[in-house]
């Protein structure tokens, strides 16, 4: 599968494959959110359908659905100020999305897709309990991000799909586990005493996202995972800790895009697939001046322009500290 992009939001040109591991690298407010949103988008109108997306939730009137449908194009497109058109390729079939017009080879994409963009959904979980209740009685409709819903309903949720079990992984690492209590509320339970989640560290709850959906089934073959940024509000060495979970989800079949700005991160993707033996499905893109792409089709060419990139900062360091040598 690749995605091809022209002049979305701040992307001039962009031609990703989308196969085991992709990585994209680059500083902020270079499109690496706006590929993941794309990509989510259509997958997600490919897999369920323009006229009723959440069909298959069956936790939604099908005028739910046209609502979600038309608030997902608002909410990605228009923002987005979409100039040229979206690609997605399957083999040898493709869904184009040119200026609010829709056309497909009638392909069928058997993945789900699940964008991840801050482990704050738990601080807004329950809100979301409540909106789906008012929604539930009501017909007033709460517009909030569409990929924010989609996780929630996930977290909240069984897929009746065998997952990929990575629990006992991460209750070691964590400590403990995210557990629902009596009135459907998570709660960290970190050696048999309920910490609530406000009280509950953020890097903890980055790593329950993945516990719950684990737990949940969501994490399995027919899934496709974007990560936007997972290293924020991570200790560098917990960076490491994520990596070892990413790329074993990968190794047992999940699709994985990472977006990252962090050379610990980048640099711990890139060991770990080696060790795992994933090369041959690992692809790391650089996201700059408009363009995500790869350097002369190389990794390993990419990589060293990547790290090039995000050392900048330590350039700056060293031009502090001449300076200060010659003003002594």
């Amino acid at each position: 599968m690749t995605l091809e992009l022209k002049n979305v939001g701040m992307i001039k040109e962009a031609n990703v494959k989308i196969d085991g591991l992709t990585v994209i690298a680059g500083e902020n407010d270079t499109g690496k959110s706006t590929f993941g949103k794309a990509l989510f988008l259509l997958i997600k109108w490919t897999n369920c359908g323009l006229d009723n997306i959440l069909e298959k939730d069956k936790h939604f009137s099908n005028d739910k659905g046209r609502f979600y449908k038309d608030g997902l194009a608002k909410q990605i497109f228009v923002k987005l100020n979409i100039i040229d058109q979206i690609v997605l390729k399957l083999d040898e079939k493709k869904i184009v999305y040119k200026e609010f017009f829709y056309e497909t080879d009638k392909i069928k994409i058997d993945e789900d897709v699940i964008f991840i963009e801050t482990p704050l959904i738990w601080d807004l979980y329950n809100l979301f309990n409540q909106i789906v209740n008012l929604e539930s009685i009501s017909k007033y409709y709460v517009e909030y991000p569409y990929f924010l819903r989609d996780l929630y309903l996930k977290l909240l949720f069984e897929n009746k799909v065998s997952g990929i079990n990575i629990n006992d992984e991460l209750v070691s690492f964590m400590k403990g586990k995210f557990e629902k209590g009596d009135k459907g509320d998570y709660f960290f339970n970190k050696d048999n005493q309920r910490v609530e989640l406000v009280n509950t560290a953020t890097g903890i709850k980055q790593f329950a996202i993945f516990q719950v959906l684990s737990q949940n089934n969501w994490l399995n073959k027919d899934t496709i995972l974007i990560l936007d940024e997972p290293e924020v509000h991570l200790h560098p060495k917990w960076q490491l800790e994520i990596v070892k979970i990413i790329v074993e989800l990968v190794k047992n079949g999940v699709r994985i895009v990472v977006n990252s700005h962090s050379p610990y991160m980048i640099e711990a993707l890139k060991r770990y697939s080696e060790v795992e033996e994933i090369e041959d499905k690992t692809n790391f893109y650089l996201a700059e001046d408009g363009y995500i792409k790869k350097v002369n089709d190389s990794n390993s060419e990419t990589l060293e322009k990547i790290f090039e990139k995000l050392s900048e900062p330590f350039d700056t360091f060293e031009e502090m500290d001449m300076e200060r040598l010659l003003n002594e």
